[in-house]
């Protein structure tokens, strides 16, 4: 009788909410009591891809392998440990290092090149038939658009989708009361002055109703609306693609990051739907689309504190606009603006926010003196120094830590490396999934030396208080220097280097930032400056509201 562990997975979302992991968990209990043994703790990533090796249960029972709490380990198949071949064989040769038994299928393997050779046989196996399964669905979906179908689960303002039978594919039928809208939408966009926030209140006031039967409108549906090739008669489909990313996932993220790709126009399929406005009328939609988007992202208008400013009632951000009329550059909240493209009669289930916009040049000139004449002084500084010195033990000690965890990580990737070497020359795996793991791993201990080097001459500076006031004066002399040769790209550069975030409350301006009275020559990272607070009212003396 042995102290056993199980490891399930679900990969999908879909499967995570029909409970499906209750099967394997069921199949494992049953083999564990037939083979007599004792089970002593449960590994279960629900809804996480196999294609992923850092997840949540795996990585723990990664760390538990290396104690006693257990001798034998069960998967239901060589699938869920991962899809992966190349992680199959990782997982499954550190828990045989640390010898451990494993069950797979119900049957116990064994490191020898019979095994070896069938598992990555079946890792092989399992990647095509996820391939293929893809692959078939994508291509009975291409050939039923081919001869004019309409793919199941599409759903378009305007029609009704009317499901499949065995005698007849699924079609459009025209919704007659939203139809009328989707007209109303096109002949007021194209025949009036009305901009997008102007026909959002149109519509909300003509008591017009979305799909939802909602009487709010937004943004994003109404463009969606109106650059939607259906409504002249023409559906496209096949026109996107979901690709792996190239941008690196955050740790613990269920699934592998993808994202979605438009294909060459030669590969859209177009499919005949029931028209409701004229191909004229959609093209003159398309040229105003275009024409407005063009006016508002106009490049010359450029503003110095933008990503910066947040609300203070909402905390939502403040972007910056320009109110054509006048030319006048503002900043303002975004979520007051959200409330303020529907009509006043339309319910919003949301707080309003009531924060005013802010003049643009006024409280750039205000926020720039407040850096230069006071951030930018030694004085202001050294009196950030009282602080860092009561925290001083407390930072060495946990920069200490994080280099001795670096440390522990490099390491760890080395022996990682080495694992991987060992499966090559095995043949396990062939040179060109070799040269892809091993730069991946180089890449991983660069980054990791390169922040633990940064992170030792850190230290040191907290060690050498001379270097520290040496460093306050260098800082200010030499950013007053070149505050007078700065142009506007380079002065926003600078403000966001010092400033974390600039809160507008009404009357109320706070700025938030750091100080880098630590900092080498390069600067250190903005975690571990000192931080400075500035607080002003926006209507002052000798100058008028913002």
């Amino acid at each position: 009788m042995k102290k056993v562990v199980y490891y399930a997975r679900v990969s999908t979302s879909l499967q995570e909410k029909e409970g499906t992991i209750e099967s394997q968990k069921t199949e494992l209990v049953n083999q564990i009591k037939k083979d007599g043994n004792i089970l002593v703790k449960k590994y279960i990533d629900n809804g996480w891809s196999g294609g992923r090796l850092d997840r949540p249960a795996l990585d723990e029972l990664r760390k538990d392998i290396k104690t006693d709490q257990f001798e034998v380990v069960y998967f239901l198949d060589t699938d869920r440990v991962a899809r992966d071949v190349t992680y199959q064989n990782l997982i499954i040769s550190e828990i045989l290092k640390y010898g451990k038994q494993i069950v797979i299928k119900g049957k116990d393997y064994v490191q020898n090149p019979e095994n070896k050779f069938t598992l990555t046989v079946l890792g092989a196996v399992n990647e095509l038939e996820k391939a293929k399964i893809v692959e078939r669905f994508m291509r009975g979906r291409r050939e039923k658009a081919r001869q004019n179908q309409i793919m199941s689960g599409t759903n378009i303002f305007g029609y009704n989708y009317i499901k499949k039978t065995d005698k007849k594919p699924g079609y459009f039928i025209v919704n007659e009361k939203e139809s009328d809208v989707v007209r109303l939408m096109f002949e007021t966009y194209a025949n009036t002055n009305l901009s997008i926030t102007g026909l959002i209140k149109f519509l909300e006031e003509q008591g017009c109703k979305t799909k939802n039967n909602s009487l709010r409108w937004g943004r994003s549906s109404i463009k969606r609306i109106l650059s939607n090739t259906a409504y002249y008669g023409v559906q496209h489909f096949n026109k996107t693609e979901r690709i792996e990313s190239t941008d690196k996932a955050g740790r613990y993220a269920k699934n592998i990051k993808t994202k979605v790709r438009h294909r060459d126009k030669k590969e859209w399929i177009a499919v005949e739907v029931p028209s409701l406005i004229a191909k004229d009328l959609y093209d003159v939609v398309q040229e105003k689309l275009k024409r407005n988007y063009k006016m508002t992202r106009n490049s010359g208008r450029k503003y110095l504190l933008s990503t910066l400013v947040k609300c203070g009632v909402c905390n939502h951000t403040y972007t910056g606009y320009t109110q054509a009329q006048w030319e006048s550059k503002y900043y303002r909240c975004n979520f007051r603006q959200k409330g303020k493209e529907h009509s006043p009669d339309v319910e919003l289930n949301y707080f309003k926010c009531n924060n005013k916009q802010v003049s643009a040049r006024k409280i750039e000139e205000v926020i720039w003196s407040a850096v230069t004449e006071k951030v930018l002084q030694p004085k202001v500084i050294k009196n950030h120094i009282d602080i860092l010195k009561s925290k001083k033990d407390e930072t060495k000690k946990s920069f200490s830590n994080k280099i001795e965890s670096l440390n522990t990580k490099i390491e760890l990737l080395e022996g990682k490396k080495k694992r991987i070497l060992d499966l090559y020359a095995d043949s396990v795996i062939d040179k060109d999934n070799y040269v892809s793991k091993i730069g991946e791993i180089d890449l991983e201990i660069k980054q990791a030396n390169g922040k633990r080097d940064e992170l030792i001459n850190t230290l040191s500076s907290l060690n050498n208080r001379s270097e520290v006031r040496k460093n306050i004066y260098d800082f200010c002399t030499l950013a007053r220097k070149r505050l007078e040769k700065m142009d506007f790209d380079k002065k926003k550069l600078f403000l966001k280097q010092l400033i974390d975030e600039i809160v507008i409350n009404h009357n109320k301006l706070i700025i938030r930032g750091f100080i880098p009275v630590l900092a080498d020559n390069q600067g250190m990272p903005s975690k571990y400056r000192s931080r400075h607070t500035i607080s002003m009212m926006l209507i002052t003396t000798d100058q008028s509201s913002f």
